[in-house]
């Protein structure tokens, strides 16, 4: 009977069994380390594309404003915003031409206050202008000082309006407030401007609109 025949050594069936062991380990580490891919949400927002992005102005241009829902397009109606309040032109002219008269004077060549009365009375009618064409209320003291510089007041008047919560002309009757310039200038001196104003009040007659009183003067 022959003796066996020697094994094999048992070394190298050893180091194969901890190599496959140690794979082993380190693919299981890796799929721990490593996170599963995660299915996307049925309610994530998408990231916008090319196509759905906001249009923007060119640069260095700026961009059109849109028009604001309360602001009126192109289609939409203007509103009539006509004035009820316009004076007509025969009482805007009356109104001028009495006041250039009445504020007007000139003490080189007038004699009193009164001479600018008698003219403004020209565009006036009933007690006012008898009131104008008689005498004047004006303080004497200061008619005596222009005469001795012999200065000339010139009246331009600037503007012919309806006073604030005056009814609109009717029924020959019509309010006016006018607003004028004024230039006080003696002979000799320094001329003072000033803005004035003075409201009227006016009546149509057989000899069309007239003033017939100067209210708050």
């Amino acid at each position: 009977m022959s003796a066996p025949a020697p094994g094999r050594p048992r070394t190298a069936g050893t180091i194969a069994l901890f190599a496959a062991a140690a794979l082993l380990a380190v693919l299981g580490v890796a799929l721990l380390v490593t996170p599963a891919a995660t299915p996307p949400s049925a309610n994530a927002i998408p990231a916008p594309s090319g196509t759905n992005r906001p249009t923007t102005a060119a640069e260095g241009q700026p961009a059109r404003p849109q028009p604001s829902p309360t602001e009126p397009t192109a289609a939409s109606p203007t509103p009539n915003t006509a004035s009820t309040g316009t004076l007509p032109s025969d009482v805007v002219e009356v109104a001028r031409k009495f006041t250039t008269a009445w504020a007007s004077h000139d003490a080189r060549r007038d004699t009193a206050f009164s001479d600018a009365g008698r003219r403004a009375a020209a565009y006036a009618s009933g007690d006012l202008a008898t009131d104008l064409r008689e005498a004047s209320i004006r303080p004497a003291h200061q008619w005596q000082e222009w005469k001795a510089t012999g200065t000339r007041v010139t009246a331009s008047v600037t503007g012919v309006e309806l006073p604030d919560g005056a009814p609109a002309p009717s029924n020959g009757l019509a309010y006016a407030r006018v607003f004028y310039d004024l230039v006080v200038a003696p002979e000799h001196g320094t001329a003072q401007r000033s803005t004035e104003q003075i409201a009227l009040e006016l009546r149509q007659g057989s000899s069309g609109w007239r003033v017939t009183a100067l209210p708050n003067a």
